[in-house]
Order: C-alpha cells, then structure tokens, then sequence
C-alpha cells in the first residue's frame, strides 16, 4: 500500500475551491433565478431573465452558454477571459457576449450577471404600451 502525503502547506479547504470551479447549469439556473425582482420569460425556445421588463440574460442550455446585455466597454474588458466571447453577428456590437459555462470560473459568472443586472437597473424602466 502507497501512504498518501499532501504537498499542500496547510490542509485543503475544499469551499474554497467554489470560486474555482466551473459552472454547471443548476448552478447557472440557481445564479440567474436569484437576481432580486427578475422574472423568467420565454424567448424563442431560450428561458431570458428580465428586470424592468428588459432582458439582461439568456440561458442556452443546450449549448451550455449564458448570453448576457454587457455595454461595449465591459465586453472588451469581460472578453481578456477566453471564456467570455461576443455574439458574432450584429448584436455582439452592442455588447452582449455568451458566456461559457464549461470554461468561466464561478466568481467571474457571478460578477458578469451582476454587471449586466445592474445596467438594466440603472436604466429607464421600459415604457408599457
């Protein structure tokens, strides 16, 4: 039998490892749902989350990708991580970026959601027709 030995200084504090991780897509789902007053709406065959009634997000399970509203300015900065990337067609120009579960480390997701929530926040509420 081997003796297992840690190479670690001190003992390995696994809750720790939660802002390395991945995310999952309950995880995704739980993070997106959290968000005070949003609202979970069907958008084409895609679950949107809106706050004053304008998307700040959608969720591509299939493909494992959230979508989110970011301005242009935060898009550049967002995309220096390989796993944010902009929409490639005319809606990337106007910021909004996928953002890749496989990849995006769990402190980064959560930041990126709050940004794209606080920008819709920030915003005049959408007129009612």
């Amino acid at each position: 039998m081997y003796e297992v030995i840690s190479l670690l200084p001190v003992p390995f504090d696994s809750s720790l490892f939660i802002f390395y991780a991945m995310v999952d897509l309950e995880q995704a789902y739980e993070i997106l749902s959290s968000m005070p007053n949003a609202v979970e709406v069907p958008h084409f065959d895609k679950p949107a989350y809106k706050i004053n009634g304008k998307i700040f997000a959608t969720f591509n399970i299939e493909n494992k990708w959230v979508t989110l509203k970011l301005t242009p300015e935060q898009q550049v900065i967002y995309c220096e991580d390989t796993s944010f990337y902009p929409v490639p067609n005319k809606w990337g120009v106007y910021g909004w970026t996928h953002v890749d579960l496989n990849r995006v480390k769990k402190s980064a997701f959560v930041e990126a959601i709050e940004t794209a929530y606080n920008n819709i926040i920030a915003e005049k509420p959408k007129r009612k027709r």
